[in-house]
């Protein structure tokens, strides 16, 4: 019995899950048996929780021995459910139950809080590892691979790759262009290559990868050559989890008899961007040279102007380090809202006739509607299904709405339904737009760490 364990090192943060791979089960989903998370890293306040569905590790560790093969089969409904909006000290799972299996036994979750200032990385961890070894002897013997997401691969990685010393100097060679996550990215792989047996194989996955399909008319600005050979081009973000929502998407498609040849996946979280797909392979996408790009985003400001830099610096006697900052970390919605990067909060006030919400609002499905229209020219001229995923994406009725409201007489005449979108297509295939168009709108809730597993499953 095999398991994978996932890492997403942050600047001042560390996510792991341990997965059962859909190939040691009947199914499509790895299943996930511990989730943890440390947040403030580093500071006075750090913390880390931990998580274990203690029927789904016990099942695994009696099919792992062989006295007892088959005694207790792994069943779906042991397992956990990631939510989508998992933050701060809360849990960062539900339970997983299957419709199909009314009966199932409810699984016996077990969570460890650990309050301890000033945690590192490589503290965080050790103590989640020890941690589990303590609780459930043997179940880290179990790891047969270690994933990490890597955010930038530059141009080099156009797919997973198994961490070498050569993908490590690799890694670390295009962390100028990502400077706030390559480096901790870095350090969680030289943790685990610390940590586990040399047997144990660390794999890298990077959210440009899905990118690296995109043709050189569409990565390429249109600027003198020499900036090309600074490694200054269209790279895009959020690649992993488009990829697996394409995926998801591409099966419900197919087993609706719909088209699923022309894709756009809207992510929409605090950072949102907009991709283009076609037969699974991304053509274009809004993230582009760093995640500041593209559409308007919770913090961040998308798309304007470079010469604003240059104008407000001279204006406003800013450095340019400081406007940048200010559109990275003081723009978007927050800016425009006067304070608020939470949609909730800002569609609350909108109801309320708050004028800043409101204008929020608007800029943001404006915004979003006009980069997908400009994406269906990357399709061909044609969309099979227009899919909403993350935290807003995958739970804001009302930004769908609007959002296919402005798209209707580009996408064909696509209308909403309301039931279904009103409750996130849970109960419709995913499907929230009527039966009666050609093209399909679907909210497909993403799950980076399951594609993260998948890719390792190719190395064990």
């Amino acid at each position: 019995m095999k398991t994978i364990l996932v890492l997403n090192t942050g600047s001042s943060s560390v996510k792991a899950s341990m997965l059962y791979p859909k190939s040691e089960i009947n199914g499509n989903e790895p299943n996930r048996i511990i989730t943890a998370h440390g947040e403030r890293l580093g500071t006075p306040d750090s913390f880390l929780r931990i998580s274990i569905s203690m029927n789904a590790a016990h099942s695994i560790l009696q099919q792992q021995n062989a006295e007892n093969p088959g005694k207790k089969q792994f069943k779906r409904s042991d397992s956990l459910q990631l939510t989508s909006r998992a933050t701060d000290r809360q849990q960062n799972h539900t339970l997983t139950t299957e419709a199909s299996d009314e009966n199932a036994e409810e699984p016996m979750i077990e969570t460890f809080a650990i309050d301890e200032p000033n945690m590192s990385h490589k503290q965080a961890i050790i103590l989640f590892i020890e941690k589990v070894k303590a609780r459930v002897p043997g179940l880290m013997e179990t790891v047969a691979a270690v994933g990490h997401r890597v955010v930038h691969g530059g141009d080099k990685f156009s797919e997973a790759s198994l961490v070498t010393d050569e993908v490590l100097d690799a890694i670390q060679n295009v962390s100028h262009l990502a400077p706030l996550h390559n480096p901790s990215n870095l350090e969680g792989i030289r943790i685990a290559k610390a940590v586990f047996p040399d047997h144990v194989p660390n794999v890298a996955v990077f959210d440009t990868a899905f990118h690296s399909t995109m043709p050189a008319y569409a990565y390429t600005y249109p600027l003198p050559k020499e900036y090309a050979h600074h490694q200054i081009r269209k790279y895009g973000f959020h690649g992993t989890s488009v990829k697996y929502v394409t995926q998801a998407a591409t099966q419900t498609l197919q087993r609706l008899n719909k088209g699923h040849r022309n894709l756009i996946v809207a992510h929409l979280g605090n950072g949102a961007s907009v991709t283009a797909v076609v037969d699974g392979k991304g053509v274009d996408t809004s993230m582009e040279f760093t995640p500041l790009s593209g559409i308007m985003m919770g913090t961040r400001s998308g798309s304007v102007d470079p010469s604003i830099i240059l104008y407000a610096s001279q204006q406003m006697n800013k450095t340019p380090e400081e406007i940048l900052s200010e559109l990275n970390k003081k723009s978007g919605l927050y800016g425009v809202s006067g304070g608020h990067n939470d949609m909730r909060v800002i569609i609350e006030k909108a109801s309320s006739c708050d004028p800043d919400a409101l204008l929020a609002l608007e800029m943001f499905v404006y915004i979003l509607a006009k980069y997908i229209a400009g994406f269906v020219v990357s399709c061909g001229g044609y969309l099979d299904a227009l899919i909403f995923t993350a935290g807003i994406g995958e739970h804001s009725p009302l930004i769908r709405k609007l959002t296919m409201e402005k798209l209707s007489g580009i996408l064909g005449g696509i209308k909403v339904d309301t039931e279904r979108n009103e409750h996130d297509g849970r109960y419709s295939d995913g499907v929230i737009s009527e039966d009666s168009q050609s093209c399909v709108a679907m909210v497909i809730p993403t799950d980076e760490e399951a594609m993260i597993c998948r890719e390792c499953e190719a190395f064990i």
